[in-house]
């Protein structure tokens, strides 16, 4: 994992002052996922399971700008890390991750304090337009 420099204002616009936490259970997705927000300047935290992603999000919270959560985790469900890291930090930018997630959900979760919704497989350059968006706007 990579250390995360402190940050000198709440606010940039540049993608190298922001840290953002991928939860995705898949290891090919994760590291492709790594790489390419990486690769466009930001710092990454990932996670392959729920447990853990509470843990990196209680150690980093100050940190992270936002969060891009799979729902479809190992250990604990998504669902459940997004209650946990709004319960640790009510302004988390959460963006969720799903192959299909039913509308009662999304609904309930939107309510909760969800910024976006993104389908997979991703869309690399619009997931990217969506934590640029996120993190500027939300």
């Amino acid at each position: 994992m990579e250390r995360i420099p402190e940050k000198t204002s709440a606010k940039t616009t540049a993608q190298g002052q922001h840290t953002i936490l991928i939860v995705e259970d898949e290891p090919l997705m994760l590291r492709l996922l790594e790489k390419f927000f990486s690769q466009h300047g930001y710092h990454v935290l990932v996670a392959s399971d729920g447990a853990q992603a509470i843990e990196i999000h209680r150690c980093y919270k100050r940190r992270i700008d936002a969060v891009l959560l799979d729902v479809r985790l190992p250990k604990t469900r998504g669902e459940e890390v997004f209650r946990r890291l709004k319960e640790e930090n009510a302004v988390v930018k959460v963006v969720i991750a799903s192959g299909y997630l039913a509308a009662n959900i999304e609904t309930a979760m939107a309510f909760a304090g969800v910024k976006r919704f993104v389908n997979k497989p991703y869309v690399l350059d619009e997931l990217l337009e969506v934590f640029q968006h996120v993190i500027e706007n939300d």
